[in-house]
């Protein structure tokens, strides 16, 4: 019954405060989608109902009476009088702002139950979508005032063994890894990995040529200016398009079929297995072991990557000595929600 009632909270939620939780990793999502959407459907039709009877004996009472008032009783014994007086009050109730609620979220709901029914698809209410959005903006103005005023990138070329250049920046680039090449005066450069600055250029990236016969997946062409160039805000429809796009990007992301991991295998210092993955892995921290090709491997840390894989994990081969607490034999092929074995 509690799995059944936090499936039923649960599958209000948009994906993305879904996969904070790891509660939805155990709830039943689709038969709380299925129940909450006709719960939601029933208990607003009832409440549309009945509210309309109340309001439209009420509201031809007021009418009838107001005629009566002024000495014009008679006209309230034709027919299209007493029409026009149930128009009237049919249309006045249908645009009240709880109607208009009433009606939406009843769809809604039948809306949110047939997809969970027919295509397994698990869509939150619009409401918490758009405060989904409030708040990656809120978190976003947050950030961007910690960090200070942006200012241009350097470039630095670095005669080293394990790298050959180096971009100080104001802000981290969550695409910049090991599956983005960089161009800059005619030569690419592969991302090898992050490492913290000092204000104002808070992030360094290490940058290595890239070797001959290295498959380019992706290119940006770098700008030390680039940070500079702000796009201008939004004005409010296209802030509320917006939000309709990422609800629909996000349903259709949940209805297509899982793409099978990136894995590269990293000959580092810092880690030695990257991960790329286009869904998040429940459970992947610090306490779990992966276990990959008869090696294990220990969790360092999660960046972020592509619009295609935006979840990268890096990797490190397991101490000698480390105590082994859940062990997870990991295979690219494994789907979401697969849990530790």
């Amino acid at each position: 019954m509690i799995q059944l009632l936090l499936g039923m909270l649960l599958s209000l939620l948009p994906k993305r405060f879904r996969d904070r939780l790891p509660a939805s990793a155990q709830a039943d999502l689709r038969l709380g989608a299925i129940i909450s959407g006709l719960g939601a459907f029933a208990f607003c039709l009832v409440t549309f109902i009945a509210r309309y009877l109340d309001f439209f004996q009420y509201r031809v009472g007021d009418l009838g009476q107001r005629a009566i008032d002024r000495g014009a009783e008679g006209i309230l014994a034709h027919g299209y009088v007493q029409y026009g007086m149930g128009a009237a009050t049919t249309a006045e109730y249908l645009f009240k702002p709880l109607s208009l609620a009433l009606m939406y979220f009843g769809i809604e709901g039948i809306l949110r139950a047939l997809a969970a029914l027919t295509t397994h698809e698990i869509t939150g209410t619009l409401p918490l979508y758009i405060l989904a959005t409030v708040e990656d903006r809120l978190s976003q103005a947050r950030a961007e005032r910690a960090l200070g005023p942006r200012v241009p990138d350097i470039f630095e070329e670095v005669y080293s063994n394990e790298y050959d250049a180096r971009i100080f920046t104001c802000r981290r680039r969550r695409h910049w890894n090991r599956m983005m090449t960089l161009s800059w005066n005619d030569k690419f450069y592969e991302v090898l990995g992050e490492q913290s600055g000092r204000p104002p250029h808070h992030f360094i990236y290490r940058l290595r040529k890239s070797s001959k016969g290295r498959t380019v997946r992706a290119v940006h062409y770098f700008d030390p200016e680039e940070l500079m160039k702000t796009p201008p805000r939004p004005g409010f429809l296209a802030w509320l398009g917006g939000v309709a796009q990422d609800k629909l990007a996000e349903i259709r992301a949940e209805r297509q079929p899982p793409l099978p991991d990136i894995i590269d295998t990293i000959y580092g210092k810092d880690y030695h297995l990257q991960i790329a993955s286009h869904y998040p892995k429940e459970g992947w921290d610090h306490l779990i072991t992966i276990e990959y090709r008869g090696t294990r491997y220990e969790i360092l840390k999660q960046v972020g990557g592509t619009p295609t894989y935006p979840y990268v994990y890096l990797l490190r081969e397991l101490p000698p000595g480390k105590i082994i607490r859940i062990i997870h034999r990991y295979g690219p092929e494994e789907t979401p929600g697969s849990t530790p074995s």
